[in-house]
């Protein structure tokens, strides 16, 4: 094969990371692009009881947060204090408070009539916090025994910036470095979908087989539908990919496809130099 198709191919192989990485860091500061509005009104939903965002302590402007007194059930999942803090400007793209809903979770029961829920109790689960009716449904969850969701993944929606970082260093790097172990670089960042379905499924088992005696419907312990439709007691669950994921499978197939072709590519390199 000659250089120039070789070349070519190592080319190509950058334009796919190159986009990739675009979407690996749409899905991370394009949240506003899908702020929760009321379905019905329309209007853009804030709930300040809302507490699922939670990043470490060092990141939070703390004259702009206040410090909450965490339950004494959930100071061993939580620590010992909670912040209100909903970050604003600049600060709050950095941090991750930005990031896009990856994927939809909305339940429906009688008591929630279809004209004033058309949707359902919806929560959006974006890779650092949770949106939506968050409140709505952790009263719900309290009904049948289960914790609320802001136990789910504390410590990994902590990380996630920081996550991105090495994911866009490692990507970089990929477009340069080619080396032992240099299809790692493209390969790690790409299964980041994968790896919020891992962790999204282990949490929803945990939830469901760590009910509470003080639900006031006692139900049997149960794996929560990850992909689909279910139903607990009363309550038919609806559980779909948002936008976020799908960007996120972007960058799955764009840095496998790079990974691929610069293989390829280094592989004829080889041949041609023998």
């Amino acid at each position: 094969m000659e250089q120039t198709e070789i070349s070519q191919r190592l080319n190509l192989s950058r334009v796919m990371a190159l986009l990739g990485l675009v979407l690996l860091l749409g899905s991370y500061f394009g949240g506003t692009l899908f702020e929760y509005r009321d379905p019905v009104t329309g209007d853009l939903e804030f709930d300040e009881e809302n507490l699922s965002f939670q990043p470490y302590p060092f990141l939070i402007e703390m004259d702009e947060a206040e410090e909450i007194d965490t339950s004494p059930e959930l100071v061993k999942h939580l620590g010992d204090t909670l912040y209100a803090y909903f970050p604003s400007g600049w600060w709050s793209y950095l941090i991750g408070y930005q990031t896009m809903p990856v994927w939809r979770v909305s339940l429906e029961a009688p008591n929630y009539p279809k004209e004033s829920y058309p949707d359902g109790i919806n929560v959006f689960f974006t890779l650092t916090d949770f949106r939506g009716r968050v409140v709505e449904m952790n009263v719900i969850n309290h009904y049948i025994g289960m914790d609320p969701m802001d136990l789910g993944a504390f410590d990994v929606r902590r990380i996630v910036p920081f996550v991105f970082l090495v994911f866009s260093l490692f990507v970089i790097g990929f477009l340069f470095y080619s080396g032992p172990g240099w299809w790692l670089l493209g390969l790690i960042p790409a299964l980041i979908p994968w790896y919020f379905l891992g962790f999204y499924s282990y949490w929803l088992y945990w939830f469901g087989h760590n009910l509470h005696e003080y639900g006031a419907f006692k139900v049997k312990p149960f794996m929560p539908t990850v992909l689909g439709d279910g139903k607990v007691a009363q309550f038919t669950t609806h559980s779909y990919p948002y936008a976020g994921f799908y960007l996120l499978l972007g960058v799955f197939l764009l840095l496998g496809l790079a990974v691929l072709v610069k293989r390829r590519a280094l592989q004829e390199g080889k041949k041609s130099n023998t």
